[in-house]
């Protein structure tokens, strides 16, 4: 009896086994089949004739209207001989801007798609795999706006990616056919965005363009910071102004190695110090973070489910906190104070991203990795707001050339039509 159990019990196994087997099979047939389709409507959106005057914008992951693109679409739309079109994945964006005239649809909608095949320009600020149907994309130009200028390595130098993988793949028929899929990620023509020499040093590898696609015209977003608009007042009054302290941290590998916000602040001490200086605290953390900011404190805030805009919270910011964000980089436009609270800067650096950068060459101010440092740090940048001011300038001019440290809207705009669209 005990010998056929045994049998009975390793032939159950045996099924087992053959049964994940083949679901693993199955999922890497369907991944398979995926690609292929993927591949082959790229393939053949490039056959698809361009409308000369159609520009198609997309942003924010395909969720947002704001940033870089926001104020090309805005500016570029103002042309009657051109055809400016608004591609989402999210329905209130679709809608809020179809209420005030302009044209726009979901990005698997039949005129999402249609406009995507006869685009001759996209304009973005993530991939386009991110803002709208890559498919459809393959025989436009892309002008590649990104949304940031950081630390973190992304996209085609980041070794976790897809794309760094079949790069750098040992087998030639592996990476032969994987190029194909990276491809799709791209359009026939690529450009990008840069904003200093040292930036444009590593996007030809980020982005897979050549050297000469890569065009140093800083970031449009910033243009907020140096001019008065209507838009000022969608940041309510108590923020601006209240002198204020923000909190803007980047996430840790897609918030798997988030920690408890509660557990790397003392919010009763903190509010403390914001009550006897006259600050509030500001926290905008990231969508992947983790933890509940007490609401028990009047000097500190969590603002992170208001859709306020970050670059016109940042330009109401006297102080800014943050870790590796790449907020900071744009925040040095403003020569405010800002620190930088690394408590977990091993862990990221092996375990979330690589860096371009030596991370204490390029960060100007207070680098701390315990609560009663930063408090002590934030006290003494309440004091005397000049500190570090030197070295602040001295890494703007690493990110951002001279002539990007103003308002580039304009000059983008004259690139856009004289070079993309003659």
């Amino acid at each position: 009896m005990n010998g056929k159990l045994i049998d009975i019990i390793q032939i159950i196994l045996l099924l087992l086994i053959l049964l994940s087997a083949n679901h693993k099979l199955l999922k890497k047939a369907k991944l398979l089949a995926k690609r292929t389709l993927v591949v082959s409507i790229h393939a053949f959106s490039k056959a698809v004739p361009k409308k000369r005057n159609l520009v198609v914008f997309g942003g924010e992951n395909g969720k947002g209207f704001r940033g870089n693109t926001k104020y090309l679409f805005l500016e570029i739309a103002k042309d009657p001989q051109l055809n400016c079109v608004w591609i989402s994945k999210s329905d209130q964006v679709v809608t809020q801007l179809t209420k005030q005239g302009y044209q726009a649809y979901k990005h698997n909608s039949p005129k999402g798609i249609y406009y995507q095949l006869r685009a001759k320009l996209v304009i973005h600020s993530h991939s386009i795999n991110d803002d709208f149907s890559k498919p459809f994309l393959g025989g436009a130009i892309s002008y590649n706006t990104w949304h940031g200028v950081g630390l973190k390595k992304v996209w085609g130098a980041n070794k976790k990616t897809f794309s760094y993988k079949i790069l750098h793949e040992k087998s030639w028929l592996k990476r032969y056919f994987g190029s194909f899929v990276v491809k799709t990620n791209q359009a026939k023509t690529n450009y990008v965005v840069s904003t200093s020499n040292a930036v444009s040093s590593y996007y030809p590898e980020t982005f897979l363009v050549p050297e000469s696609h890569v065009i140093q015209m800083g970031q449009v977003r910033n243009d907020v910071f140096f001019k008065e608009t209507q838009e000022d007042l969608l940041i309510p009054e108590w923020i601006r102004r209240q002198k204020v302290i923000m909190y803007m941290p980047t996430h840790r590998n897609f918030g798997k190695l988030e920690t408890d916000i509660n557990l790397v602040f003392d919010f009763q001490k903190l509010n403390q110090l914001c009550a006897e200086k006259g600050y509030i605290f500001l926290v905008k953390r990231h969508m992947y973070s983790s933890g509940q900011v007490p609401s028990i404190y009047e000097n500190i805030i969590d603002i992170s489910e208001e859709d306020y805009d970050p670059q016109l919270l940042l330009k109401y910011t006297d102080i800014l906190l943050t870790d590796y964000s790449s907020c900071y980089t744009d925040y040095l436009l403003l020569d405010r104070p800002v620190l930088f609270y690394s408590y977990d800067l091993n862990v990221y650096l092996q375990k979330s991203n690589e860096m371009y950068f030596n991370y204490f060459d390029v960060t100007p101010g207070p680098k701390v990795n315990d609560f009663s440092h930063l408090l002590k740090e934030l006290e003494g940048a309440m004091e005397d707001p000049t500190c570090y001011a030197e070295e602040r300038d001295r890494v703007l001019n690493i990110f951002y050339a001279k002539e990007n440290q103003g308002e580039v809207l304009q000059k983008q705009v004259r690139y856009i039509m004289e070079h993309l669209l003659r």
